[in-house]
């Protein structure tokens, strides 16, 4: 899987006291599985697709209409061993595609995981959502990627 981004990237790297890091040497993200992304996503009217094999899953969420397109993946080694969270919004209308994108990776962006801090990875992701931007929140990496007009990606992964 490929993932590309351009320059104008800002990076933070913050660990809260006595939190812990949620990346590890398995290369997981710590304390989320499959069903705690897609569950609330299923519930907002997202289609589910499930792509589960002896070594790997990938989930699809999506959802679309005329004026934008919700999309979110997730890939394991295991239904509880998480290594990558995409979430991708596509705007098709005339809107500002950084305050549209905002409610839908906003909320990929907080859900837990062990040490999770789902504050400031909202307001890292509003300060940021309109330029490339990286960060590592106790442990987790988050990275928004704002190369084109009307797409904005969140990625999250453990920090390597």
């Amino acid at each position: 899987m490929c993932f590309f981004s351009c320059s104008n990237t800002s990076s933070v790297t913050e660990k809260e006291p006595g939190k812990s890091e949620a990346g590890n040497m398995d290369g997981i993200i710590k304390g989320i599985s499959a069903a705690s992304l897609y569950e609330p996503l299923r519930q907002k009217g997202f289609s589910i697709d499930k792509q589960l094999g002896p070594d790997a899953i990938f989930i699809d969420c999506d959802k679309s209409s005329s004026e934008a397109t919700e999309h979110l993946r997730i890939a394991g080694n295991e239904p509880e061993k998480i290594i990558e969270i995409r979430a991708s919004y596509t705007n098709y209308t005339s809107g500002n595609a950084n305050e549209l994108a905002k409610p839908f990776l906003g909320f990929i962006a907080t859900l837990p995981y062990e040490g999770s801090t789902p504050e400031k990875a909202r307001e890292w992701l509003d300060q940021n959502i309109s330029k490339n931007s990286k960060t590592t929140i106790n442990g987790v990496d988050f990275e928004i990627v704002a190369n084109l007009k009307n797409i904005r990606t969140l990625l999250i992964t453990p920090k390597k």
